[in-house]
């Protein structure tokens, strides 16, 4: 894998070329015998499927760390904002600051934790490398599909084996919609019944 003088990669892990490559190379082997319907599947499905995982684990990983980096900035910035405010002459500005700095950064925790990017990040993360493995196996018939010993005795299960992890897959990421999506009513409840709250005169508070 190239890298830069920093050691970091230049290039991506994993691209639908280089799959599409891969399964390329074994069906121009007439050895092992890769029916054109097993070519279009890993093409069409496995390899699409692996991408569409890598590709969410990469962007959500962006997006949690540029909420996390709001979260801590802004919670370094706000005392040092706060011993400014000590000067008469700077009221005015570090006053706004300060609000308008808090409410940025707990909008950017709020949201974090409602998205869920962290933990979207890992799962997607996980399973792309679940189903890659998956297919590395298959296509070199080891593992679990060693005693098949040929592609199309191997296919039905490897077909079997992708679209149950698809079909787990959609399911845990439903229910953590659902549990986002009760997290997000549960802050609106407790907004409103601050709202609603009586101040200290005893009547509601009204806009």
């Amino acid at each position: 894998m190239p890298r830069n003088h920093l050691g970091t990669r230049t290039e991506p892990l994993v691209t639908q070329v280089k799959l599409e490559r891969v399964i390329d190379a074994v069906k121009a082997d007439e050895s092992k015998h890769l029916e054109s319907s097993h070519e279009l599947y890993l093409k069409r499905r496995w390899a699409e499927m692996v991408m569409w995982w890598h590709s969410r684990s990469v962007k959500a990983r962006w997006k949690y760390f540029l909420l996390r980096i709001i979260v801590v900035v802004g919670g370094v910035l706000i005392p040092v904002l706060s011993t400014l405010n000590m000067r008469e002459d700077w009221h005015a500005y570090t006053n706004i600051a300060i609000a308008l700095l808090g409410a940025i950064v707990a909008g950017a925790a709020a949201w974090e934790g409602v998205a869920n990017y962290g933990e979207t990040w890992r799962e997607k993360r996980r399973s792309a490398e679940l189903l890659k493995v998956e297919g590395w196996q298959f296509l070199e018939l080891s593992g679990k599909y060693q005693p098949d010993g040929a592609y199309k005795a191997a296919f039905p299960r490897f077909v079997a084996e992708v679209e149950s992890m698809i079909a787990a897959e959609v399911g845990e990421y439903l229910a953590g919609f659902n549990a986002s999506l009760a997290q997000a009513r549960k802050g609106s409840e407790e907004i409103g019944n601050a709202v609603e709250r009586p101040g200290s005169s005893g009547d509601p508070i009204r806009s």
